[in-house]
């Protein structure tokens, strides 16, 4: 439960912006000050995210585990990452807030390099563990920071790691 503390950070990262927004609109500070706190948010999770990564393969935590928590923290982010879309949709509406699509988008980005670095834990363990293909891995570990493709990807790597531990066999 402990290992959970640290994909915290990751997990509601993509949240955040909206309660930056929330700042703004309710005149609880001008733009700067609202999401201020983001690149702070974005630097905590990312430290939380490389410790997690060394600790997992240093320690050797159990790869359906790791699997598990890398599907659960992608899914979680799903409605954020819709809303974000939509927000950025919107922004393309008027001149004077096209400029918000690009920080949408940049914010996207971020979010989904932040969780991918939890998906190459996910292949990284589970290709030490013998239970993927180093062909496999390479292709998962890619996919995990491509958008949408990652949530399809860290759902096959966690069925294929609870099919392979069910049934003891490995290397697919």
């Amino acid at each position: 439960m402990k290992k959970l503390i640290l994909l915290l950070p990751c997990t509601i990262f993509p949240y955040s912006l909206f309660m930056g927004l929330y700042y703004f609109i309710r005149g609880m500070g001008n733009l700067g000050e609202s999401f201020s706190f983001l690149p702070w948010m974005f630097i905590i999770s990312l430290i939380c995210n490389v410790i997690f990564l060394v600790l997992s393969i240093y320690k050797k935590w159990d790869c359906k585990k790791v699997a598990l928590f890398n599907m659960v923290t992608k899914i979680v982010q799903i409605p954020a990452y819709i809303a974000v879309f939509l927000l950025g949709a919107l922004s393309f509406s008027t001149l004077f807030t096209m400029g918000l699509a690009v920080v949408f988008f940049l914010f996207d980005c971020a979010s989904i390099f932040l969780t991918g670095l939890i998906g190459v834990t996910s292949v990284i363990r589970c290709y030490t563990d013998r239970i993927i293909s180093k062909r496999f891995s390479i292709i998962n570990g890619l996919l995990q920071f491509v958008f949408c493709a990652d949530v399809i990807s860290s759902i096959i790597i966690f069925v294929q790691v609870k099919y392979k531990h069910k049934s003891g066999s490995h290397n697919i």
